[in-house]
Parts: structure tokens; C-alpha cells; sequence
């Protein structure tokens, strides 16, 4: 009965209120190729629930060697298109935006040269490579904190060499690292081992995010089928700190 409770008050994502991590602005990396997919996304992420979207485009210096200017350039672009759309009442806020930045030998000269993109207070968006772990990332997390501000891995359910390591995940919690939890890894998208990771970090209450890592429509179809399922009704009641940042 308490789950058909929640069912009935939740039949979408409105319980979050803000996407934190999304690859919708237009044409500066592997997300939206151009603003008619970018109003697309934000109309079907609306419809999901979201009331506010921060665009959190690549910062990856091999594959997308994004800027804060190249950044704000397509943000700039994308404010023209929501303005002008037809859509424009359907869709959600899209008022600032962040970067995802990957931890790799070049992300300490990039928020040298330029402070890194944030959100909410002082909050930095952070990846690792799949393949392999950045030995410099106790490190980085160090520098970014030194600045002012707080680091968040993305997605940390997702890589390899990390599944099952709990330990690791609390020790990287405990000096100040904040977790995001991406709502695709409770789907069929990336396997049975993120999941499984993902429930873990649930279950140990280690997440302090949730973000859809939205890059195209079939990431909305996925995100549509989550809702209302076991996975969907195990994050109702999260203290996930995403409503937070409606007024931030």
C-alpha cells in the first residue's frame, strides 16, 4: 500500500525538479546536435517532470575541447531558439549553465587558466575515463576544494574497476566528494553491473545527486519506462539535494 501511495503523488521525475547533468545544448559535443533536437529534449524532459534543466556540456580536452566561452556561445544560441519556439510555455528553465569535466592530465591547467563552470553552491560537475582510473583524482578533488568548491563524480556506479568497491566510495564521501547517482544506470542502458553498483550506493545512502545524463531521445524513452517501476519507487524517498537548486 505504501508504494501505490507514492505511485499515485509521483508519476514522474517532478519529485527531483532539476536535471543537474544533461548533454542538451546545441553542437559542442556527443549530446544535441543542433537546437531543434535541443527544444526536443527540454519539451520531453519538461513532460517528465523537470521544472529546471542545467546544461552540463563535455569538458574533455582529447574529444570535446570545450571552453567556458564556446560553452556559453552555444547556451547564448539556445536562448535565441527557446525564445522563438512555439513550444516556448512547454518548456522548462534553462538559466545558467555548468561543465562536465574529465580528470585527466589536462583538467588542472583548464581551471587554472579559467575557474571551472559550477552550479548551485560552488558544485563541479567531474567524470573519470571508463577504461581506466585517474590516479590524480584524490589530488584534483584536493585542488578543486583548495578553490572553493565541491567536486561531484558523475555517475560513479558506472565504471568497471569500481564495481562492488563500497569502501572507496565511502573514503571519497568522507573527504568531501559528493556523488551523482545517473538515472539511466536504474534502466537496461549500460547492464546488469552499474545497476547493481547503483543499488549499492542506494542502499548505503552514499549519492547526494541524481542527473538524467540526457543525450538524446532514446535516453528519454528510457527514462520514461523507469518511471514506475521497483527502482523508480526505491528513489522516491531519497534526500537527493536536486530540489535544492530551484532557487539557486
Amino acid at each position: 500500500m505504501f508504494f501505490k501511495k507514492k505511485e499515485s503523488l509521483y508519476h514522474d521525475f517532478s519529485f527531483l525538479g532539476v536535471d543537474m547533468h544533461n548533454h542538451i545544448l546545441p553542437g559542442i559535443d556527443d549530446g544535441a546536435p543542433d537546437t531543434q533536437t535541443s527544444i526536443q529534449l527540454l519539451t520531453e524532459l519538461k513532460n517528465l517532470g523537470f521544472s529546471r534543466i542545467i546544461p552540463t556540456p563535455h569538458t574533455y580536452t582529447s574529444l570535446y575541447p570545450n571552453t567556458p566561452n564556446t560553452i556559453a556561445d552555444a547556451f547564448d544560441i539556445l536562448q535565441i531558439a527557446m525564445s522563438i519556439s512555439v513550444n516556448n510555455d512547454s518548456l522548462p528553465i534553462v538559466n545558467s549553465f555548468a561543465s562536465e569535466y574529465m580528470i585527466d592530465d589536462h583538467f588542472s591547467g583548464i581551471i587554472t587558466t579559467n575557474p571551472p563552470l559550477s552550479f548551485g553552491q560552488n558544485r563541479v560537475l567531474i567524470e573519470m575515463s571508463f577504461a581506466d582510473s585517474a590516479p590524480m583524482l584524490m589530488d584534483e578533488i584536493f585542488q578543486l576544494q583548495l578553490k572553493g568548491f565541491t567536486p561531484i563524480l558523475a555517475h560513479p556506479e558506472r565504471y568497471p574497476y569500481l564495481f562492488g568497491q563500497v569502501n572507496y566510495f565511502e573514503h571519497l564521501v568522507a573527504i568531501g566528494c559528493e556523488l551523482q547517482l545517473n538515472l539511466l544506470s536504474l534502466t537496461d542502458q549500460y547492464g546488469k553491473g552499474p545497476q547493481k553498483n547503483a543499488i549499492m550506493l542506494l542502499n548505503k545512502q552514499l549519492y547526494s545527486w541524481a542527473g538524467t545524463d540526457t543525450h538524446h531521445m532514446g535516453h528519454i524513452a528510457l527514462l520514461k519506462e523507469l518511471v514506475g517501476t521497483k527502482l523508480f519507487r526505491k528513489i522516491l524517498d531519497y534526500p537527493f539535494k536536486n530540489k535544492g537548486l530551484m532557487s539557486v
